[in-house]
């Protein structure tokens, strides 16, 4: 079994077991995750506390969207691969830094064992230094969803309305998503909520602080080992600091 400690010590290098992930299964994932030797992970500046260096990271063009700055490629059998577009090697791009958006694609190498795509760019984005980023930032959740849009803007042409209702109703998500991420975050650490589904998220919103230490008993997956250990390190934290 693992403990709490080295589940922490695996959290700390942005390794986080998946929702229905075994120990067994975890511990060949953590043991492949060896440290490499990217100058820019030591850029990585994470709200979330963790270091990923074990990340392939990459330069090109090649089979990212042309809104996309980078992707996270992640395989069922292989560890996630980050690529960059080239023009990030000179450390900016349109208004957004080399290290800004590692920081980001690394939530998503984090992440790699959970397939929850209501909050999974909420969390993402969370870690953007602007606050209009880290609000906005999420209004898509999938990749063809720009595409959608942009498909309704040419619609616009014959029927204004439509570009403006799907908008309004994106927008309208988007806004019950960033409601329901922040409740979470009154009542669980940010590194906890990282390692929660889009169902306990939004199970655990409605919840008090006690029910919510009564849920993380009764679950049997190992994942809330890590979950308890996060919650127990920061109520550590707060105790020293009220002394």
């Amino acid at each position: 079994m693992i403990e709490e400690r080295v589940l922490l010590e695996y959290f700390n290098r942005g390794l986080i077991p998946g929702p229905d992930e075994s120990e067994d299964a975890f511990l060949k994932r953590a043991g492949q995750a060896q440290p490499l030797s990217h100058v820019e992970w030591k850029e990585l500046s994470s709200p979330f506390g963790f270091v990923i260096d074990w990340v392939p990271l990459s330069y090109s063009n090649h089979k990212i969207a042309w809104w996309e700055g980078a992707a996270t490629w992640i395989s069922e059998d292989q560890l996630p691969s980050i690529q960059m577009r080239t023009n990030f090697q000179k450390g900016s791009f349109l208004g957004y830094s080399r290290s800004e958006v590692l920081t980001h694609e690394a939530v998503h190498a984090a992440r790699m064992r959970f397939e929850e795509p209501q909050f999974e760019e909420i969390l993402a984005y969370s870690t953007a230094p602007q606050a209009w980023k880290r609000f906005f930032g999420p209004l898509f959740s999938r990749t063809w969803e720009p595409l959608v849009l942009m498909l309704s803007v040419m619609l616009g042409v014959f029927w204004p309305l439509i570009p403006l209702l799907l908008l309004g109703l994106s927008l309208g998500w988007l806004s019950y998503r960033q409601w329901i991420f922040k409740r979470c975050c009154r009542k669980l650490s940010l590194p906890a909520v990282l390692c929660l589904t889009d169902r306990e998220m939004r199970k655990l919103a409605w919840m008090s602080e006690t029910e919510i230490h009564i849920f993380f008993e009764n679950q049997k997956y190992f994942r809330f080992r890590l979950l308890k250990g996060i919650e127990n390190s920061r109520m550590k934290l707060i105790i020293t600091d009220n002394k």
